[in-house]
């Protein structure tokens, strides 16, 4: 209901509040909150390995943080973080989890962390992401999205096949038939651009 018509500055400010929220003083630090209290799939991750490519990007960073959050060994492997994605430092990932520097595309070296980890779960981010990019470096997007996703599925059927595997692509995988309706699973691959014409391979590969 409305306040009796009175502004919400001369509102708050009768019950000693001001009507704009002060800037925070400090970094926030990590300490225990109500994620950590909830028991989310049913503890599904909770003392599980969870192998994730491209933690050092921005979703990947935040799927560390919540992977931690939820009692799971996280183990990354991914290109070394970026200035222009400061996430990574920011929640501290590197300090948290152990990870690995490396470049999918890099068949023996993602081989091996598959084998040493020996993983629950594979969660795998790690990609060329960027559609305007994928115009200037056409090959590398390609070998990246595509080959790097073969080679960690290779991997993963050698060195632990009974992991479970979540490959994430994109809604550019789809034909764009330039409408506001969002697309389903069951509509053609395609892609006019080398970053969606990757995605669309990948989801084929997968």
């Amino acid at each position: 209901r409305a306040a009796l018509g009175l502004p919400s500055s001369r509102l708050l400010a009768a019950d000693g509040y001001s009507p704009r929220e002060e800037p925070p003083g400090r970094t926030l630090g990590f300490r225990p909150r109500a994620l950590e209290e909830v028991v989310m799939f049913g503890g599904a991750y909770k003392g599980k390995r969870v192998l994730l490519t491209g933690q050092t990007g921005f979703k990947g960073a935040w799927l560390a943080h919540w992977l931690l959050s939820l009692g799971a060994e996280v183990r990354g492997f991914a290109l070394a973080p970026q200035a222009d994605q400061p996430l990574h430092d920011w929640l501290e990932i590197g300090r948290r989890c152990r990870s690995e520097f490396a470049d999918v595309r890099d068949r023996e070296v993602l081989r091996s962390a598959v084998r040493a980890f020996q993983p629950d779960f594979v969660l795998h981010l790690a990609a060329q992401p960027l559609v305007r990019l994928s115009y200037q470096i056409p090959v590398e997007t390609i070998e990246t999205n595509v080959m790097g996703t073969a080679h960690l599925l290779d991997a993963v059927r050698a060195e632990a096949p009974g992991a479970a595997v979540v490959v994430v692509t994109s809604d550019k995988c789809y034909e764009n038939r330039e409408r506001p309706e969002g697309y389903r699973e069951e509509e053609p691959m395609g892609g006019h651009d080398p970053y969606s014409a990757s995605k669309g391979m990948t989801e084929l590969l997968v």
